[in-house]
C-alpha cells in the first residue's frame, strides 16, 4: 500500500484530537453508595468519639452534638444525604419519621424475631427516583458512657446533659441494644 493512503487512513481511522469522547459516568448503585456512605459515617464517628472518651465523657457529648453533623454533611455530595434517627433522641431533630422510622420498625421487628442485627440493611426506592438506605445502630460499649442508666453516670455527665439537652430521652440502654438507624438518601432507585 502506498505510504499517502496508509497516512491517510490512519488519519482518517484516528481519534479526533481530543481523543475519544469521555465515556459516560458509571452508574453507581444507589444502594452500594449508600453502604458506602453509612460505613463511613459510623467509622468516622466511631473514631471520634473514642478519641473524645479518652479525654472525658463529657467531650463525647460535644461529639455527638457538633461533629456528627459535620461528618454528616462532609459526606453529603452528589445529591446524597447521610444522617442518624431513633425514636429516643437526645437531639430532636434526629427524631426517626417517614421511611426512617419504617426502616427502624424493620429493624425492631428483626430483633423481635430473634434475627441478628450485624450486616443488616434496609433499602427502598422513593417517590421522585431517590433511594433510601438504612443500617441498624447497635449499642457498642463506649456508648453506654453517655446512653445507658443514668443512675450510672458520673454526676459532671449528667449536669452537663441535662444542660445541654433538656429533654434527653437517649439514656437506659445496655450494649447490644437498638439505638436507631445510620441513614443516606441517595439519587436514584435501588437495584438499577
Amino acid at each position: 500500500m502506498p505510504r499517502v493512503l496508509l497516512v491517510l487512513l490512519l488519519a482518517i481511522a484516528s481519534p479526533v484530537q481530543g481523543g475519544d469522547p469521555p465515556a459516560p459516568p458509571a452508574m453507581v448503585d444507589p444502594v452500594v453508595e449508600g453502604r458506602r456512605l453509612v460505613g463511613e459515617l459510623k467509622r468516622r464517628l466511631t473514631a471520634a468519639l473514642t478519641e473524645a472518651l479518652r479525654e472525658s465523657p463529657a467531650s463525647a457529648i460535644g461529639v455527638c452534638r457538633t461533629e456528627a453533623p459535620a461528618i454528616a454533611r462532609s459526606l453529603a455530595a452528589g445529591g446524597a444525604t447521610v444522617g442518624r434517627a431513633t425514636r429516643k433522641p437526645r437531639n430532636p431533630a434526629n427524631l426517626a419519621a417517614g421511611w426512617q422510622a419504617n426502616a427502624l420498625a424493620h429493624f425492631e421487628r428483626r430483633l423481635a424475631g430473634g434475627a441478628p442485627l450485624d450486616g443488616a440493611s434496609w433499602s427502598k426506592a422513593l417517590p421522585g427516583g431517590r433511594t433510601a438506605y438504612a443500617e441498624p445502630l447497635v449499642i457498642q460499649p463506649l456508648c453506654v458512657t453517655c446512653h445507658g442508666p443514668v443512675d450510672g453516670m458520673p454526676a459532671a455527665l449528667r449536669d452537663a446533659l441535662a444542660e445541654r439537652y433538656p429533654a434527653d430521652r437517649a439514656t437506659g440502654y445496655a450494649v447490644g441494644d437498638l439505638r436507631g438507624v445510620a441513614w443516606a438518601e441517595l439519587p436514584g432507585p435501588a437495584g438499577r
